[in-house]
């Protein structure tokens, strides 16, 4: 009954955040069943055979598999099997790493990386997927004992997993030594036999993201070929670190009662914290009109391309800005644009006219390129080792204080407006921890917390909408912004009147650089071919720069720039520490 409810409240959530969040669509899968198995080697190598069910509720293009290791361990001798739970039927994929379909997998290592990635097309249905490989330096040998520390099942796994069965089995029987402990966040059952030299852990359902563990202690008679001895002893420490780490589960579970009641509390009250909200909001600057108030406005705005993306956008000025800044300087001759022989690697020089006024221009002269000029070419390359990105939000800043300094924006109501938004986005972010929280640990009020929740996403509704109609923008600044949206509205419909009605191809010279700003410049182009095409084939102004769309190689290059920059046995129950074993964060899922 409680699943059921849970699955409204994830409806929710899902419905309320897809405003915010980006769609993003994955293979449809469940995970019924994994089975895993190492065998410890005289090498102390570990055999490894994992067994994954997968059910697919449509169609897939294959699985994959990614095995994380410690520094100095290697996997080799691997195997990917696949079975059709259905029909019974078994294929080999074989390794081709050149190939993306058929029945192949690719194997890479990247780092201490392996990674499997097995093309196996599936309409639906459950299919078993069975790696085999070794890994090699998996024990750590001391005087009195061996010890393996293994995450034997990582967290990289978004998806919860049924039925988890994970086992360590040597090649001996009637071991004098055998100690196993398990780290899980979930409840489960661990069997330690010497009698068969095994140790098993099973778990009903693993929680996506978490990791299986198995801490063993055995003898070095088992690995007596091992390679990786180390000085001294280690039994009396894993037994000492095992009972501190108890210690700590034990207190973890004392204090998650405690927090059980603060939490509710929290959560009845916190759309409270929302009124400093209102109450701050009350004082605002000038209102802008709604855009089809505004209209067209075909007077060239009397600040910079960049001030008008930022009035427009209300966010920092990006690389399209900055191609504007510079198609600014070229249209007054201090720079020069060159297209390479492809037309694509466009060179940027310096003129005698050039005065230097934008220093993330000058950096990228002087890092990038020779001093005098540079190239998109060598943006992309040297631009993320040459200390762009400050520079590029030095630059952002700066801009955004010129709103400021120009009397735009006022400098009070832009501080409210940001700590507001913080504080805002913060009380949320609490909420739905302590949402999502109570949900999972609540049973005697759990119907109650349904209201709670949509009285708590009402109230951050509420709350960024008052925060949206809040304006930082003084008089001057609010028919600043009306000016460059009627621009850019103007620009958006270009196709609609003719361009030689309101001027010569001189005054659309000035008029780009706002074009490029607001991400239009394609769309202007084309229209003033349309009607201009013998003026631009003269002027190498837009022969050279417009018509081989260097603003666009620019933002582009200078945006990729710019991102470059315990004992015998019994059930235990979940415990989220970990006793540092290798193997974290390997995982894997469908596509």
């Amino acid at each position: 009954m409680k699943r059921k409810y849970l699955w409204v409240l994830a409806l929710l959530l899902a419905s309320f955040s897809a405003l915010f969040l980006p769609g993003k669509v994955f293979a449809d899968y469940d995970l019924t069943k994994m089975d895993v198995t190492a065998v410890v080697n005289s090498d102390g190598s570990l055999s490894m055979t994992r067994k994954i069910v997968y059910d697919f509720d449509d169609s897939a293009n294959g699985v994959y598999y990614t095995q994380n290791l410690a520094s100095g361990q290697k996997v080799s001798g691997q195997s990917v099997e696949v079975m059709d739970l259905e029909s019974g039927k078994t294929v080999k994929p074989a390794l081709n790493n050149q190939a993306d379909s058929g029945n192949v997998y690719h194997f890479n290592r990247d780092g201490n990386s392996y990674k499997f990635k097995v093309y196996h097309h599936v309409d639906d249905g459950k299919v078993q997927v069975v790696y085999r490989y070794k890994i090699s330096g998996a024990v750590d040998s001391y005087e009195d004992a061996s010890e393996l520390n293994f995450k034997i099942v990582g967290d990289g796994w978004d998806k919860e997993i049924s039925n988890v069965t994970a086992a360590v089995r040597f090649k001996g029987k009637n071991l004098s030594l055998l100690k196993g402990w398990a780290h899980v966040n979930a409840d489960g059952h661990l069997t330690v036999d010497k009698e068969k030299g095994l140790v098993k852990a099973e778990v009903a359902t693993l929680p996506e993201n978490t990791f299986l563990e198995l801490h063993l202690l055995f003898p070095n008679s088992l690995v007596s070929q091992n390679k990786k001895r180390h000085s001294g002893e280690i039994a009396a420490k894993v037994v000492d670190q095992e009972k501190a780490l108890a210690k700590e589960m034990a207190a973890k579970k004392a204090r998650h009662s405690v927090y059980e009641l603060i939490g509710l509390a929290l959560l009845a009250l916190s759309p409270l914290l929302y009124l400093p909200v209102f109450i701050k909001s009350r004082k605002s600057g000038s209102p802008v009109k709604a855009k089809k108030e505004i209209g067209h406005n075909f007077a060239i705005p009397a600040f910079s391309p960049t001030t008008a993306q930022i009035l427009v956008t209300k966010k920092d000025p990006d690389g399209k800005a900055l191609a504007a800044e510079i198609a600014l300087r070229a249209g007054r001759g201090e720079i020069t644009i060159t297209p390479g022989k492809k037309g694509k690697n466009f060179t940027y020089t310096k003129t005698s006219k050039y005065k230097g006024d934008l220093p993330l221009l000058n950096r990228l002269f002087k890092k990038v390129g020779n001093g005098s000029s540079f190239s998109n070419k060598d943006l992309k390359q040297n631009g993320g080792r040459q200390g762009i990105t400050s520079s590029y939000k030095n630059w952002q800043k700066a801009s955004q204080k010129v709103l400021i300094k120009e009397g735009y924006i006022d400098q009070d109501l832009q501080d409210r407006e940001e700590m507001l938004s913080l504080y805002t986005t913060a009380i949320m972010i609490l909420s739905f921890a302590a949402i999502l929280v109570s949900f999972f640990l609540y049973d005697k009020y759990f119907l109650w917390l349904f209201p709670v929740a949509v009285w708590i996403l009402a109230a951050f509704a509420v709350a960024v909408l008052r925060l949206r109609r809040f304006s930082s923008l003084t008089d001057k600044g609010a028919r600043a912004t009306e000016q460059a949206l009627g621009f850019e509205a103007m620009l958006d419909d270009i196709g609609q009147f003719k361009l030689r009605d309101i001027g010569e191809l001189t005054l659309w010279e000035q008029v780009m650089p706002y074009a490029i700003a607001f991400g239009l410049a394609k769309k202007v182009l084309k229209q003033l071919k349309l009607e201009f095409p013998e003026e631009i084939v003269a002027d190498p102004y837009w022969t050279y720069y417009y018509a081989g769309a260097s603003y666009g190689a620019f933002a582009s290059s200078f945006d990729a720039a710019i991102s470059s920059s315990a004992g015998s046995g019994g059930n235990f129950s979940a415990s989220s520490v970990s006793s540092a074993g290798f193997g974290g964060g390997s995982g894997g899922g469908a596509f």
